[in-house]
């Protein structure tokens, strides 16, 4: 009887296994390789504009600088923009109106040094920058969003790496000023944010130690001024990447210190209220973002291995029916 049991426990063993092998096998979408980026560089963010994509700021062998490069899809090319008027890394950007917004940010010199409360616009058309007014308070790895008009920036890190904030700050490009609003429901930061349906969906993230990671969903209303929970994310993480892409938020990657990254590519759908597993990146990757430009998901740059190990200037682009 014992023997039976054992049988049985191996059995169900093997069928687990086979089935979550066959779910990966079966995850929708593909990836494709692009060019490379320039230089190998973590730590970065990206933007689709104009039919191009922008990877700004980051570091270079632990150097933080003001990177910006844009790639052209239409012959699988790069070329050197403007540099940021300041070097940072860490940062949040969004697009509004053909032209990017970079917020927050840290200066480098070390992990999470001295968060800023500076903002950016930068105008593709003229490959030029104009500083904005600040944010209240300095924070990095603060996720931002364009919503009706303006710029979101929520969460992220004090300017002294020793606090996870909950900070909600709204920026209106037609005052050029700012007003804070209903803070996240509990702080955290390294976290992916899109907008879709006129909502903000903020997932995963860490609400201190890069082990501290979490999966959980929340979903802000602008018309209440309130957030509400979702469902958590199936896979809980923290340094990840989120695009919204064909009617979902796509979180990608992520850091598992001490040694992996995940290749993890997970979808958010409002109309079901569900979760659902896309197809994985070709390899584990954090300190990267996402960018939605034509018809893809790209992502470029980043960190292979925790921290800043195994730096990267691969491109990688998504793509599903």
């Amino acid at each position: 009887m014992r023997i039976g049991a054992q049988r049985v426990v191996k059995l169900a063993c093997v069928c687990a296994a086979v089935g979550a092998w066959a779910s990966a096998a079966h995850a929708q979408g593909s990836w494709a390789t692009k060019a490379p980026v320039p230089a190998r560089l973590n730590e970065v963010t990206l933007a689709a504009v104009g039919g191009k994509l922008h990877v700004m700021g980051g570091s270079v062998l632990g150097f933080t600088g003001p990177y910006h490069v844009e790639y052209d899809p239409a012959n699988d090319s790069w070329r050197v923009r403007a540099p940021l008027p300041r070097a940072l890394d860490h940062i949040g950007s969004a697009v509004l109106n053909g032209k990017v917004y970079l917020i927050g940010g840290f200066v480098g010199g070390g992990v999470h040094r001295d968060g800023q409360n500076t903002a950016f616009e930068y105008d593709p058309a003229s490959d030029t920058w104009r500083i904005l007014a600040p944010m209240k308070a300095g924070r990095g790895s603060v996720g931002v969003v364009a919503l009706d008009g303006k710029i979101h920036a929520i969460g992220g890190r004090s300017p002294d790496n020793a606090v996870t904030v909950a900070t909600h700050e709204v920026y209106d490009p037609a005052t050029n000023g700012w007003k804070e609003l209903a803070p996240l429901p509990k702080a955290r930061d390294h976290a992916a944010a899109g907008v879709m349906d006129g909502k903000i969906y903020f997932a995963g993230g860490r609400f201190g130690a890069s082990t501290d990671r979490t999966g959980m969903l929340d979903i802000y209303d602008p018309k209440a001024n309130t957030w509400t929970s979702g469902p958590a994310m199936p896979t809980p993480r923290s340094g990840l990447a989120g695009a919204v892409y064909k009617g979902v938020l796509m979180v990608l990657g992520g850091e598992m210190p001490p040694n992996a990254t995940n290749p993890e590519n997970e979808a958010f759908d409002p109309k079901a209220n569900a979760w659902r597993t896309l197809a994985p990146m070709p390899g584990g990757r954090h300190a990267t973002a996402a960018a939605v430009l034509g018809d893809s998901v790209y992502l470029a740059a980043g960190s292979l291995r925790p921290g800043s190990g195994q730096v990267t200037d691969q491109t990688i682009v998504f793509t599903m029916p």
